[in-house]
């Protein structure tokens, strides 16, 4: 009986001393500050799986060990369901898209008339067969606050007065995340939230290229005019009814070359523009820009209108007080990486967002 009781404490001890050394930063800081520590790091669950697959150079999986080695991010949500009700607040802790997709590079086939990323859609899955789709652009170049994230702990924001707390009912959800959860932090409500993700995958959507230019890099051309394509219909697009709006800093950096320039441009608000010449679009949509040399970028409906990165979206046609050569200039002024300003545009493609669904 007395050796029992020693091995008994001997393994009590072992997980003791396991537990505090594998939570030494904890311990550390709660003995050496006296703080208590709320905002503390966290793993991703060793069962956690994900799979990216599509135009990529291969298949990556990766489990929930691997992904401990991205950098994770804090963020507090309140939800919006997209009918209107309050789902509650809350805290998650989780991997910003850009940290693991930043290490996946796109990978088009050969023949592929347009060879650089700005095109791809991104589709996230979850384990149930529901999915949500985001441009690659969105996800890549722009910035860093309140960013698209894969969560896998998430805690409910309750009142602090106990007598409140005991009785709240604010927070539909009260358990903790069992896999990936999609957040999109920046979006007024939870329409493209997304439980158990298991999957990430990488596609082009079908556009008729007969209608657009050809890719021809350091071309030289001209865009005097905006042709709006929706299927088979082009038409003129009209800019007269288009608010003007303007924005003296814009910081132009390349994804590829660094920084250009702090610039100022005037022009068009690109969301009253689509709202004029594709009524009956909704948030849902996607939108492919196009220069007149090829070059291109796909946009989701749902940044251009619901987020202040959409708002700040110019058609410009002053560039530091002159007309740029190329004529209109396509400007994202609030993106991290200017990739997505483009010269010389010429065209718009509405893509409804049930040519994804299929």
């Amino acid at each position: 009986m007395t050796k029992k009781i020693v091995l008994a404490v001997i393994a009590a001890a072992a997980v003791f001393f396991y537990y505090r050394q594998t939570h030494r930063d904890y311990y550390d800081y709660l003995t050496m500050s006296g703080a208590t520590p709320l905002a503390v790091a966290r793993r991703v669950p060793a069962g956690v799986r994900l799979e990216i697959d599509g135009l990529v150079k291969k298949t990556y999986r990766f489990s929930g060990d691997a992904l401990n080695a991205l950098a994770t991010t804090r963020i507090r949500t309140r939800e919006i369901s997209p009918s209107g009700n309050f789902l509650g607040a809350y805290i998650h802790v989780g991997i910003p898209a850009f940290n693991i997709l930043e290490g996946i590079a796109p990978k088009k086939p050969d023949h592929a008339g347009f060879d650089q990323p700005l095109d791809i859609l991104v589709t996230f899955h979850s384990a149930s067969g529901k999915r949500a789709c985001f441009s690659f652009n969105e996800l890549i170049m722009t910035g860093d606050g309140k960013p698209v994230t894969l969560a896998f702990s998430r805690q409910p924001v309750e009142p602090t007065t106990d007598a409140v707390r005991e009785q709240y009912t604010g927070n539909v959800y009260a358990a903790d995340l069992e896999g990936l959860r999609l957040i999109c932090p920046r979006e007024p409500d939870t329409a493209r939230y997304l439980e158990n993700v298991v999957r990430i995958s990488y596609t082009t959507i079908p556009v008729d290229e007969k209608a657009l230019p050809p890719r021809r890099k350091k071309f030289s051309c001209q865009s005097d005019s905006i042709t709006c394509i929706d299927g088979n219909t082009a038409t003129p697009g009209i800019l007269t009814p288009v608010a003007r709006t303007s924005n003296d800093h814009w910081i132009r950096i390349g994804h590829g070359h660094g920084y250009d320039e702090i610039a100022t441009v005037e022009g068009y608000r690109l969301r009253d523009f689509l709202r004029t010449n594709f009524p009956g679009l909704t948030a849902e949509d996607f939108f492919l820009f196009v220069a007149c040399d090829g070059y291109r970028a796909l946009f989701s409906g749902r940044e251009i209108f619901s987020t202040d990165d959409g708002a700040a979206m110019i058609i410009a046609d002053r560039l530091n007080g002159k007309r740029p050569a190329e004529g209109y200039l396509l400007a994202p002024t609030r993106d991290f990486f200017s990739d997505r300003g483009m010269w010389g545009f010429s065209q718009v493609v509405w893509i409804h967002h049930t040519q994804i669904e299929e």
